[in-house]
């Protein structure tokens, strides 16, 4: 805003200062909002459920957060859609009676959307177990705890 002119009067300048102002702060607002929808989505996660019948690559998870395979078929997966940011988690679990076999670092997948094993080699999901993936760097990566 031009301050001379508002100091001056000009109704013109004051207009234009206050809209700034109004964008300015409706901005914030819709920024703060959208931190909070985040929040929201990482704390109640969308759930997908697949059952496939053939390997996957590049699967689309469409925002979801926990990913429950219910086939009979074990099939092989190569990576997952990347996410927006670093710092998404997500939680595969099993409840069908096929191994859902995650590739490291396949090539049927793009590079983005890969998934890194700690001990670099392929990590099988049986019935009634879980995986958990963090996207760092470009890449799902397998959490561990020591």
């Amino acid at each position: 805003p031009d301050f001379d002119r508002i100091r001056k009067g000009d109704s013109a300048a004051t207009e234009d200062a206050i809209r700034l102002l109004w964008y300015v702060a409706n901005e914030e607002a819709r920024s703060r909002r959208s931190g909070d929808r985040r929040v929201e989505d990482r704390l109640s996660p969308r759930v997908i459920t697949l059952a496939p019948s053939g390997n996957l690559n590049n699967v689309d998870l469409e925002g979801a957060g926990l990913v429950v395979y219910t086939g009979s078929t074990g099939v092989d997966v190569t990576g997952y859609r990347a996410p927006g940011a670093d710092g998404d988690v997500i939680l595969i679990l099993v409840t069908g009676s096929g191994i859902i076999t995650h590739k490291d670092q396949s090539a049927s997948s793009d590079a983005g959307n890969r998934i890194v094993s700690q001990g670099g080699a392929n990590i099988n999901v049986a019935t009634n177990k879980a995986l958990m993936l963090t996207y760092q760097n470009s890449r799902w990566r397998e959490m561990k705890w020591a």
